[in-house]
């Protein structure tokens, strides 16, 4: 093995869970792996057993739903604990099993919803939410409603007792989805789509309410040690609504920038939260969260390493990562964690073949997005 890579074998910890190398499977929405009542079907649990079997320190789930009643996605969709928990917990539970068996650490990631940026396909009977009332981004005729005041408080508790659940599960942690990628979570949290006069809405701290009262009711159904990292967009990268900007250039920010990026991090560290799970983009720039072959290598770890200045707890990163980038930032202390997704789609077994010195015999991602966004 390449040398220059050790620094991701050297083990960390979030809050009290101590993980034994710093790479990490990213989550995925690999939609379709559960049946209708919300649960993950075996072929599912399969999919995460083999890239634990591929030596990563962490997986992070694809998105699942903690409630579907307000944003009702189409039947076998995406997890749910809240559907069905008997059953969730009893599939969930062999998942973590099996996982734990290679000494890989799990966490569940738990949604409140996409928001805007749902794909229509994906939303039952028209019932599209956001902050405040929107066009749909994929589709400007779909009008989204705005939430009530009462509605997002029910999600709120949606979050605690699905992870409740998840802690059941033997899941070793949470990722709220996600103050990141124009999901429903980061609508709220921007002054451009969040016009709200309620207490979810207003200054930054009124935007970010939402994703603060989640962590404090984690919390107060699952413990102060139960680890609950954010997946978190530094910066929007929006020129105008579906208009995202390139690198390089220059452009007006009406989504998030970097210094209120940085203002919310802090807030939201303060908050509770264990980690931040950082990129950047929105599905108006989408091309930054999950970068095609057209953006340059290590496209967010720059601005994601400048959070490191301004918090206290674990920041990794994702976003088209070389391993010599990763290894090396980790050993300077600029990051602590490198998240990879698209390579254990592409061979689960990829990690295992660069320990091994095999890196020829590596099926690659080659970020063409046709073999998984697309599909």
């Amino acid at each position: 093995m390449n040398l220059a890579y050790e620094p991701l074998f050297t083990p960390f910890s979030i809050r009290n869970t101590r993980i034994k190398n710093r790479y990490f499977m990213a989550a995925m929405g690999t939609v379709t792996h559960n049946d209708e009542d919300g649960a993950y079907l075996p072929d599912a649990v399969d999919y995460f057993v083999r890239r634990a079997a591929g030596g990563v320190g962490l997986i992070i789930t694809g998105a699942n739903w903690v409630d579907n009643n307000i944003e009702v996605h189409s039947p076998g969709s995406f997890p749910c604990p809240t559907i069905c928990p008997g059953k969730y917990i009893k599939a969930a539970r062999e998942l973590t099993d099996r996982v734990h068996a290679f000494d890989t650490k799990i966490f569940v990631q738990l949604t409140a919803g996409l928001g805007r940026s749902a794909m229509p396909a994906m939303i039952h009977d028209r019932k599209f939410v956001a902050p405040s009332t929107i066009s749909n981004r994929w589709n400007p005729r779909i009008e989204c409603r705005e939430l009530t005041t009462e509605e997002v408080e029910r999600l709120v508790e949606q979050f605690g007792v699905s992870a409740a659940i998840a802690k059941k599960c033997g899941y070793d942690g949470v990722e709220v989805h996600a103050v990141h990628e124009g999901y429903l979570l980061d609508c709220f949290a921007m002054s451009l789509f969040n016009k709200r006069t309620d207490k979810y809405g207003g200054d930054l701290n009124g935007r970010l309410r939402f994703a603060i009262e989640i962590v404090q009711k984690i919390k107060q159904y699952c413990g102060e040690d139960f680890p609950v990292i954010l997946r978190f967009s530094l910066k929007s990268y929006i020129k105008d609504l579906r208009q995202g900007a390139v690198p390089g250039e220059t452009f007006t920010e009406l989504g998030r920038d970097t210094d209120e990026g940085l203002q919310a991090a802090r807030i939201l560290v303060d908050a509770g939260y264990d980690a931040l799970d950082v990129d950047a983009g929105t599905y108006d720039s989408w091309y930054w969260a999950h970068p095609p072959v057209y953006m340059p290598e290590n496209c967010n770890l720059a601005e994601v390493e400048h959070i490191k200045n301004f918090v206290d707890i674990p920041v990794v990163c994702a976003g088209r990562m070389t391993l010599e980038a990763a290894a090396k930032s980790i050993a300077e202390g600029r990051l602590d964690g490198a998240g990879f997704a698209r390579n254990f789609l592409a061979d689960p077994e990829w990690f295992t073949k660069v320990i091994e010195d095999r890196e020829d015999d590596i099926r690659p991602c080659i970020l063409c997005h046709n073999g998984c966004f697309n599909m």
